[in-house]
């Protein structure tokens, strides 16, 4: 009997040892997902601080070809690049000079003139910008008198120049008038003569575009809505790019590029950062391998917004611009994801300033850029840039 109860009792110790045990493993098991949540949801608030803007999604960006026909030769005299800005909604255009070098369909330097010759400037244009054109259009020049209206239109220019068309020479400056019925004949005489015709060409339709933006806004309107009721199914978007180039704020000029002659042939050469910057990622279809946060550590008003500027020729996503946790930065931080630390060389080669770190929370194809009071915006190139 003795041995009997003490086997009850030990098994009684046994069950007992094991409800204990088991409620240990439960309670530790549960103090390690909330262990590993507390790290988790620390991490998350770290990253949010760095990564969070204050600012929501901008406008869809968009790029819209517009080519202007002559009424009377039936032919192209001008072609320009229609951008809405994604992040702020302005409008720009941007003339395409017949001796800018795209790329053909084999990788082989083809001109603008010559593409649009063979009907495929859109194509050729997209493999230069990197990103497809939302629409393309074609427009009578006489739309750009459409839009100007009736009064005198104002000149332009850095520098005088001279355009020679059917051996006759003529010459323009700065704030010479012209009559809104001149503007077809003096684009066709544009075309093709090097760098004076394109600076003309740019200079013309920016004096239509303002003249535009200084009509009463129900005569614009109606002019812009005339254009775009010419036009298919597409013309909404049309209308949409037209009403923002004769906003007050658009601006004109040159497809980025950089004039060079070679074995006497004279071209124009795409720039590509500047073409990146202004052009391709205000497309909706722009997508980068890294995404790059500038976060404004210094509370001076727009510090964030210039460092984004500096950085806008990079092939990275910019995500919208924010505060960092604090303005208290002396100096400027470039945290780097484990997969991102060349950019953010790049970056401080850009700069000019900062010290790149490793962010162990940022995600692996980003850097997070605070802006330091070191960083003085005002130089106009980075320090150890040649």
């Amino acid at each position: 009997m003795p041995a009997r109860r003490g086997y009850r009792v030990e098994r009684l110790r046994r069950r007992r040892r094991e409800v204990v045990e088991r409620r240990q493993a439960w309670l530790l098991a549960g103090f390690a997902a909330a262990v590993a949540f507390a790290a988790v949801f620390g991490a998350w608030q770290l990253t949010s601080r760095l990564l969070g803007g204050s600012e929501g999604p901008g406008p869809a960006g968009r790029l819209v070809l517009i080519t202007l026909i002559s009424s009377s030769r039936q032919e192209p005299v001008a072609a320009l690049l229609a951008v809405r800005n994604a992040d702020t909604g302005r409008c720009s255009a941007y003339t395409i000079p017949a001796e800018l070098l795209l790329e053909g369909s084999d990788g082989e330097y083809v001109f603008s003139a010559d593409a649009v010759e063979a009907g495929t400037l859109c194509e050729d244009l997209q493999r230069v910008i990197g990103v497809p054109v939302d629409a393309q259009y074609s427009l009578p020049a006489s739309a750009l008198t459409d839009l100007a209206g009736v009064k005198p239109l104002r000149l332009v220019l850095e520098k005088p120049l001279a355009v020679t068309s059917d051996g006759v020479t003529r010459r323009f400056k700065s704030n010479d008038r012209l009559q809104p019925g001149e503007l077809e004949g003096l684009l066709a005489a544009a075309v093709a003569k090097e760098a004076a015709g394109a600076t003309l060409q740019a200079a013309l339709v920016r004096a239509a575009v303002s003249a535009a933006a200084a009509r009463p806004a129900g005569e614009a309107a109606a002019a812009v809505a005339r254009l775009a009721a010419g036009v298919p199914a597409d013309g909404p978007l049309l209308k949409e790019m037209l009403t923002g180039l004769v906003g007050s704020d658009a601006t004109v000029d040159r497809l980025p590029s950089k004039s060079r002659v070679a074995e006497g042939q004279f071209a124009f050469l795409p720039d590509a950062e500047a073409v990146m910057a202004d052009v391709t990622r205000n497309s909706s279809a722009f997508r980068a391998e890294h995404t790059v946060i500038v976060r404004n550590g210094t509370g001076k008003v727009g510090a964030g917004r210039a460092v984004a500027r500096r950085l806008a020729g990079l092939d990275v996503n910019l995500a919208p611009v924010g505060n960092a946790a604090t303005f208290k930065y002396r100096h400027t931080q470039i945290l780097a994801g484990e997969r991102a630390l060349p950019v953010a060389q790049d970056i401080r080669a850009i700069l000019g300033r900062g010290v790149v770190l490793s962010g162990t929370d940022v995600p692996a194809k980003s850097v997070v850029v605070i802006v330091g009071a070191d960083l003085k915006l005002s130089e106009p190139t980075a320090k150890d840039q040649p």
